[in-house]
């Protein structure tokens, strides 16, 4: 197996000789100047950031590489509903999870209704004023093709003011031209300090830049590349506040483009649960003793994005194994009612909604837009379904329904 790759600093607590600061000193260039090192050229009072390659870092990557297999196998088993409704619960966790985090008071009524309002703003035009409703749509654009990685550090200030601008009190709103112009200090769980922000805007404005560039580089591997822009950013804390949230948000951002979004949106949640170990990750990275180095930070990420993965392979494995038995319930139905074709889609849509959905109904326009028909057609197969005793009417303006009593039973629900 060969020893287990440790930490400058603690090589350097572990040295007893009386050559200890020089020891630390070579291994420190060696560790730089390797050739399976990754360079990022990127100078801070650290030194300059790098990552390793050992074997944990290699076997992580293997692991991470075949889990998006099976989460893409699985994801494209879901069909649209199913989807769109996981979509929904997983950015409204994800906006709870980094808000608790950070100490922004919400609750999950909140940050669903903020999903959905963002969802109906992107669909209308124009801004939602719900809180939390910008946030969420940057999340709802990482399922498309808006979500661009930011071109300059201009782009950066746009992303902090849908994130966070609107939960920061006036007092610890960015006084620069785009950052803070003063210093900052982060405290503890118990009220001592941690970290030091970079100081001085010009600084931050540079250290952002060279962040832009890292998580874009052609010359490190992409997953690395992005854990370390992370680690970049939350160093520089260029914000009085809100750092964490935009932080994690541009972390999401940057790895939707290699990762599926099934992974990404799980990972703030898995942060959150191991909060402890996230934090100290910075803690150790931010030791002057390690000289840079991020090898021990990129695996404690990497470690959070497998453990996400394997969760969710469980969640939508369990999902899918549960849509193949409702759709052999609502075969069987469609027999027994004879039921038309389209009649016979609006049930398995309405199977979906009531097995998955927390809304669990069907609307008339999502009738006709499952059916590709237009409102009046589809009328006519949600009355079949209607006159089967299959459905219910739960609303007239605009007209909804949902599964009956006897078609809940049926599905065991």
């Amino acid at each position: 197996m060969g020893m287990k790759y440790r930490s400058l600093a603690r090589l350097f607590h572990a040295d007893r000789t009386n050559d200890s600061y020089n020891n630390h000193d070579r291994l420190a260039r060696q560790r730089l100047e390797v050739e399976s090192t990754f360079r990022t050229g990127v100078i801070t009072p650290l030194g300059e950031l790098f990552c390793a390659t050992p074997r944990e870092t290699s076997m992580l990557t293997e692991h991470i590489l075949l889990a998006e297999r099976r989460v893409s196998g699985l994801w494209n088993q879901i069909p649209g509903v199913m989807r769109w409704d996981w979509i929904r619960h997983s950015i409204s966790e994800e906006l709870f999870a980094t808000n608790d985090m950070e100490g922004v008071r919400s609750t999950r009524k909140e940050t669903e209704l903020a999903v959905a309002a963002a969802e109906r703003s992107m669909k209308e035009g124009g801004e939602s004023q719900t809180r939390f409703s910008e946030f969420a749509k940057l999340y709802l654009n990482l399922t498309g093709e808006d979500a661009s990685l930011p071109a300059d550090i201009a782009d950066i200030r746009a992303i902090y003011d849908k994130v966070a601008l609107d939960e920061i009190e006036e007092r610890h709103r960015p006084d620069g031209e785009l950052f803070r112009k003063d210093d900052v200090e982060v405290l503890g769980p118990h009220g001592l300090p941690i970290h030091n922000g970079v100081k001085g805007e010009g600084n931050i404005s540079s250290l952002l830049a060279d962040m832009i560039h890292l998580a874009e580089s052609e010359s490190i591997p992409r997953l690395q590349a992005a854990i370390m822009s992370h680690f970049l950013f939350e160093y520089v804390h260029p914000f009085y506040d809100g750092n964490g949230r935009t932080g994690r948000y541009l972390l999401a951002l940057y790895l939707n483009h290699d990762l599926t979004m099934p992974t990404v949106l799980s990972l703030s949640r898995t942060i959150a649960e191991n909060k402890n170990a996230y934090y100290k990750a910075f803690t150790e990275a931010e030791d002057t003793l390690n000289c840079g180095e991020l090898t021990f930070f990129v695996n404690t990420i990497l470690g959070f994005i497998q453990e996400a993965q394997d969760e969710l392979i469980d969640e939508l494995g369990e999902k899918v194994d549960r849509l193949v038995k409702g759709g052999d319930i609502c075969k069987r139905i469609s027999e027994e009612h004879r039921l038309s074709a389209n009649a016979d889609e609006l049930l398995y849509s309405l199977m979906q909604e009531e097995m998955f959905d927390s809304m669990k109904y069907v609307s008339l326009d999502d009738a006709a837009y499952h059916l590709k028909l237009s409102k009046q057609s589809a009328r006519k197969y949600v009355g079949e379904l209607l006159d089967a005793g299959l459905a219910i009417r739960i609303g007239t303006r605009p007209m909804k329904v949902r599964a009956s009593e006897q078609l809940r039973r049926d599905l065991a629900l």
